[in-house]
């Protein structure tokens, strides 16, 4: 896995940079051996994952996989954010 880009406290983060969209994919200590994973777009919209994981890294390694998987474009799809430009 790649290098993580950045550690505060109990976070964990790493930023994608593909077809001129920015992710976020981010990992946060919620308790021992509880890792919670998101995905924050470029307008700070998050998807947040309900399962937790046991660390960091694999946090990030499944946002990174899911990415990998579904593309960008379902975390940078902002139709039902209008609201957010107004």
């Amino acid at each position: 896995m790649d290098e993580i880009d950045g550690k505060v406290d109990a976070v964990l983060f790493k930023e994608v940079d593909k077809d001129g969209a920015k992710l976020i994919v981010i990992a946060r200590k919620m308790e021992k051996e509880q890792w919670q994973l998101s995905v924050q777009n470029e307008y700070g919209i998050s998807s947040n994952w309900l399962e937790f994981f046991p660390d960091a890294e694999s946090a990030i390694d499944a946002g990174l996989k899911t990415i990998e998987k579904q593309g960008m474009e379902p975390f940078v799809d902002t139709e039902s954010y209008e609201y957010l430009f107004e």
